[in-house]
């Protein structure tokens, strides 16, 4: 939580907007696809992709072509965001 601020979680960001009530807002589909790749969404966004490997910049080389989050984090995180109601 380096970037958004989040209910319950100490040292949580004010770079990007908080949170809060983001389950009510969107989808599970909605949030999975902004934290697989935002920039299907927003095309300039400062958020990284967390599951996309093509077409990135400044990926250090023991790092290309892996992705931030594994398929199960991707699901965990989109699960965590769901109950920010």
């Amino acid at each position: 939580m380096l970037c958004h601020a989040a209910p319950g979680v100490p040292a949580s960001g004010n770079v990007a907007p908080p949170l809060a009530g983001i389950g009510t807002r969107l989808s599970a589909g909605q949030l999975r696809m902004r934290v697989v790749d935002i920039t299907r969404i927003k095309p300039d966004a400062a958020m990284p992709a967390f599951h996309r490997v093509n077409d990135l910049a400044q990926v250090a080389s023991q790092y290309r072509g892996q992705p931030v989050l594994n398929a199960q984090q991707v699901e965990d995180v989109v699960a965590f965001l769901g109950t920010l109601k």
